[in-house]
């Protein structure tokens, strides 16, 4: 028990010296777009509609620094400023899986073949989603009011001063103060992908230290259904795009999951986040929220078997 015990911390402390320094770097660049809201203005030009505007909404989410749960708030907003359901579902669905972060960690631990699908991936599910809200809806199948009742509203980045209940948006404090905004960014930043970043190294310690061989052998590409299992594998985890890197790695080191397998993994875990999908239900209509899972594992899916088979291709 102990030495399975000092595998797993020798796992944790070995993610930590390969992967940290790219994590970190990460953080840096997700404040350096904070800082400068070069998010923000993207997602003004957003609302004017328009097809066209769902291409730039998935490659805006792929610069994204915010998780399922973070890019929420953003997608409320929008939604309550006018803007069609399309791109709203097209930052949603695509800014989970990629960021700045999980690229540099996905490069040093993966290598470049799974970074280039995890990216490719994120427009791909960005464009699927955006398109299918934007056809269904003018379908008439979607009504074009999301909301089921009132739309929740709140600050994504905000402190709450303990003299005072109201809340006050750190951006209202900072907003011309550059420096102390960019660490105040780093820091939020650094918390939320450490936390998130230290559980998937347990995990991936867990996985090499105790779950046996022949467990992962039907998630990892030995039958016609693995990329199947990889996806709704996904669902239960609480894993991010940054998070679910050192977890396919440490599949992947037993030998046993395939490349498509991590390619679904990677693309549907971050996206069907239990909290964010819980809070899109109380929000939003039954009918997107279905369209919300649906597209997150159909095309986390029929990426999975694109990869798979371009991966036995090229080999």
């Amino acid at each position: 028990m102990n030495s399975a015990i000092l595998e797993v911390l020798g796992v944790v402390w070995d993610g930590l010296l390969r992967m940290g320094p790219y994590a970190l770097a990460g953080v840096a660049v997700s404040a350096l777009i904070k800082t400068w809201k070069l998010d923000r203005r993207l997602w003004v030009i957003l609302n004017r509609g328009g097809g066209w505007v769902i291409f730039l909404a998935a490659a805006a989410g792929v610069f994204s620094p915010l998780c399922s749960c973070g890019i929420l708030p953003i997608a409320v907003t929008l939604l309550e400023a006018g803007s069609p359901l399309g791109p709203a579902m097209a930052l949603l669905i695509s800014a989970p899986i990629v960021d700045p972060a999980s690229i540099m960690v996905s490069y040093s631990a993966l290598g470049i073949p799974l970074t280039i699908a995890k990216i490719t991936g994120a427009v791909a599910m960005g464009l699927f989603a955006g398109f299918s809200a934007k056809w269904l809806t003018e379908a008439g199948i979607i009504d074009e009011n999301p909301w089921n009742g009132a739309p929740r509203k709140g600050y994504c980045d905000a402190k709450t001063d303990p003299a005072s209940p109201k809340t006050v948006p750190i951006d209202t404090v900072l907003s011309d103060r550059k420096v102390p905004f960019f660490f105040a960014r780093a820091k939020d930043t650094l918390l939320i992908v450490g936390k998130f970043f230290i559980i998937a190294l347990f995990i991936q310690g867990i996985i090499e230290a105790f779950v046996p061989a022949n467990w992962i052998y039907a998630l990892a590409g030995r039958s016609r259904f693995s990329v199947v299992y990889a996806a709704l594998v996904g669902i239960p985890l609480p894993v991010n795009g940054l998070s679910a890197v050192p977890i396919v790695k440490g599949m992947m080191d037993t030998g046993h999951i395939g490349f498509g397998p991590a390619v679904a993994f990677m693309i549907a875990g971050p996206v069907t986040s239990i909290p964010a999908m819980a809070a899109m239900l109380g929000m939003m209509k039954k009918r997107i929220f279905v369209l919300y899972v649906s597209v997150s594992l159909i095309g986390s899916i029929a990426l999975g078997y694109l990869w798979q088979y371009i991966w036995l291709v090229s080999r």
